[in-house]
């Protein structure tokens, strides 16, 4: 499997859920160290828990972007 995103990171806002989620796990699949931000802390964190279980990197930032 190649990894064209590998040595890059990537930050995604809105990981907690939906199209944010599903682009983060794409992004960590594809190589990319991926940092997760979003308000929900337990999301994120699970979200996170995927990853690293699948050999990804990944780390949680809660924040509320919306001010």
């Amino acid at each position: 499997m190649t990894t064209p995103l590998k040595d890059q990171v990537a930050l995604v806002t809105g990981a907690s859920s939906g199209i944010g989620a599903a682009t983060a796990r794409r992004l960590a699949a594809e190589g990319a160290a991926v940092a997760l931000v979003a308000r929900r802390r337990d999301k994120l964190d699970e979200l996170a828990r995927t990853i690293r279980g699948d050999s990804g990197k990944a780390l949680v930032i809660q924040a509320d972007g919306s001010a």
